[in-house]
């Protein structure tokens, strides 16, 4: 009979190889390349997460138009990299003003901390914003009372993209 340590050490090893094999080498190769890169100092760590996301959202793009389940896997290594909880909520709310489009539809983020789906017209969905640290809610003029609160990921000049506890957001800034 084998000892309990070895066993549990065998069956880790196991299930991590084969949620490896689940993965797309592509995947794989670029979280080995992020998680040997040197996360001193602090401001580099914060620039290599974000370039590591950045290129891991370039990736699910590609999988996503390849109409492949590879898109799922990136999608739970995107969301093990939130932007940090002391992001500067200024700064944050500053890139995110501007037009942006999901896959299913166009979003105007106003400075005064009002949002609506384009095109704004009468009657279109339409609500309030807010960030605080790395946190993103949203809160539908249709119903006051509920506020959702998302983990922002990444928010750069061209990429919005953001979390709740069972899926992943993705916006892209709107080039005029």
């Amino acid at each position: 009979m084998s000892p309990p340590y070895l066993v549990t050490a065998i069956s880790a090893i196991l299930l991590s190889t084969s949620l490896l094999a689940e993965e797309p080498k592509e995947l794989q190769d670029a979280r080995l390349k992020y998680e040997q890169a040197s996360p001193y100092p602090t401001e580099a760590a914060e620039a290599a997460r974000s370039h590591y996301v950045t290129r891991l959202v370039r990736m699910r793009e590609t999988f996503a138009r390849l109409e492949t389940d590879d898109w799922q896997a990136i999608d739970a290594e995107i969301k093990r990299h939130p932007a940090p909880p002391d992001s500067d909520a200024k700064a944050l709310s500053r890139l995110l003003v501007g037009e942006w489009q999901s896959p299913r539809h166009d979003y105007l983020y106003r400075a005064d901390g009002t949002w609506a789906m384009l095109p704004a017209e009468e009657g279109s969905p339409n609500g309030h914003w807010r960030i605080g640290g790395n946190q993103y809610f949203n809160k539908p003029a249709t119903d006051q009372a509920l506020e959702e609160q998302f983990t922002i990921i990444l928010l750069t000049a061209t990429d919005f993209v953001f979390a709740d506890k069972e899926n992943v957001f993705y916006e892209k800034r709107i080039r005029k």
